[in-house]
């Protein structure tokens, strides 16, 4: 069954709103309509969206924050600009944003049509990079990490993904299936720490030969037990020599393989097959831990966040500045597994519409293998501790070092060492009394 084209339609305008979605849908089209910028985000987060159509401002906190989070996330998705004619000017300015167009209203249903047309063919134009869209980072090592497995990905030579657990192996493995797939050719899942001879007879042996279109992906080939590994390498060199023998073969077959600890060294020592490890490692490419991707937590927070809030019906909207301080810190031994697992607490738990440092950090001290080092426990509670100082003294350093009993040199190199600022505290403050002498005059 064919897949609709998907278009989200965000528009502060309902009446507006209502007009642009009946001419999409009388286009066969699948139509997601919002009148609220946040609830556009999560749309974006939880559909494949293949269009956005919004007439947020650019200048507007709400409209800049959709326009910048959607080409952030997502560098493929088109964007209409819906716009009176009297603002072509700043629409034309959006263009040079990455903005695909513009439509003035009021709007034409065969404009609507000739738009959405161009802007939908333009995607297919670009060279595929959607293959990576669920791999959310902003780290030079995983982006290297994402150009070598692109390359891996136009030829079909067998990879081996090296990373502990809750790393995104399957993840990265199937954005390399997704770079030449189609839908004759599936993504097969074998867990071998779990296999006997009849499940890899039955899931993986039986269905090999010189036709074969598929992803095959080994995940825990570390695990698999060494009376099956010489029944996988005779099989896949059986396979392998079928290709070989038929001059017109149609095989399409690609071998990855996903390992939590060094597969060579596993080999070294004796417990993986030799033979079976050359004919399965011909790329290795090894995905660090979250610990050591500290700048994609803040990006990976917030996509878990609106992922479970709009699964759990929750109105839980942001993380605090606190909390996110928290989530850099903790240590990840299960990574972006528990992270997510851990946003999904503090979502179905938080009252608030904000996530709070206090709420993060009771949770990470419930989970014990998240659980700070008494380094990084100390550092957060120094950082603690200096912002309630400057709270109470109003961004006065001589006066918070002297109830912290340091001398100002040394109050300076800790707020510099927890980039807090005695400025931000005193802005709080000024506008806090200003809005009290507002009240005063207006009272």
């Amino acid at each position: 069954m064919m897949t609709k084209t998907t278009i989200l339609i965000a528009d502060e305008d309902r009446e507006h709103l209502e007009q642009v979605k009946n001419l999409l849908l009388n286009q066969s089209y699948e139509v997601f309509c919002t009148a609220d910028a946040d609830q556009a985000l999560l749309i974006l987060q939880q559909k494949k969206i293949d269009l956005l159509i919004t007439n947020f401002q650019l200048n507007l906190v709400n409209g800049s924050k959709l326009y910048k989070l959607a080409q952030a996330q997502y560098s493929l998705l088109p964007i209409l600009i819906t716009t009176h004619s009297t603002a072509l000017a700043e629409a034309l300015v959006a263009s040079q944003k990455g903005i695909f167009g513009f439509i003035a209203k009021p709007i034409a249903a065969k404009t609507l049509n000739e738009i959405t047309r161009s802007a939908l063919t333009s995607v297919k134009r670009r060279n595929n990079t959607d293959w990576k869209s669920g791999i959310l980072t902003c780290t030079n090592e995983m982006e290297k990490i994402l150009d070598q497995a692109h390359h891996v990905a136009e030829s079909n030579i067998n990879v081996v993904i090296q990373g502990a657990i809750g790393s995104g192996k399957k993840l990265l493995a199937k954005a390399i299936h997704a770079v030449d797939a189609n839908d004759n050719k599936p993504f097969i899942y074998i867990d071998c720490s779990r296999l006997d001879e009849d499940q890899l007879n039955e899931q993986l042996l039986n269905n090999l030969n010189k036709d074969t279109k598929a992803t095959i992906f080994l995940d825990h080939i570390d695990k698999l037990a060494a009376s099956l590994q010489q029944a996988l390498l005779t099989g896949l060199q059986s396979c392998q020599r079928a290709i070989a023998a038929a001059p017109h073969s149609d095989s399409d077959l690609r071998i990855i393989c996903a390992s939590r600890t060094n597969l060579e060294q596993v080999m070294l020592k004796g417990y993986f097959d030799r033979e079976l490890f050359y004919l399965l490692n011909i790329i290795t490419l090894n995905i660090p831990a979250l610990r050591n991707r500290v700048e994609d937590i803040p990006i990976l927070a917030r996509h878990f966040l609106a992922e479970h809030s709009l699964k759990y019906n929750r109105k839980v909207r942001n993380i605090s500045p606190g909390a996110l301080h928290l989530l850099a810190k903790a240590t990840w031994p299960k990574n972006i597994t528990q992270l997510s697992e851990v946003v999904k607490q503090v979502v179905t738990e938080s009252t608030s519409p904000v996530i709070s440092e206090k709420l993060i950090a009771a949770i990470i001290c419930d989970d014990t293998s998240a659980m700070l080092s008494f380094s990084q426990a100390r550092a957060c509670f120094e950082r603690d501790y200096l912002v309630k100082v400057l709270q109470v003294t109003e961004g006065n350093v001589t006066h918070a070092a002297r109830i912290a009993e340091r001398n100002r040199t040394d109050f300076y190199k800790l707020l510099n060492k927890h980039e807090l600022s005695p400025t931000d505290f005193k802005q709080r403050v000024r506008r806090s009394r200003n809005n009290k002498v507002e009240q005063k005059l207006l009272g």
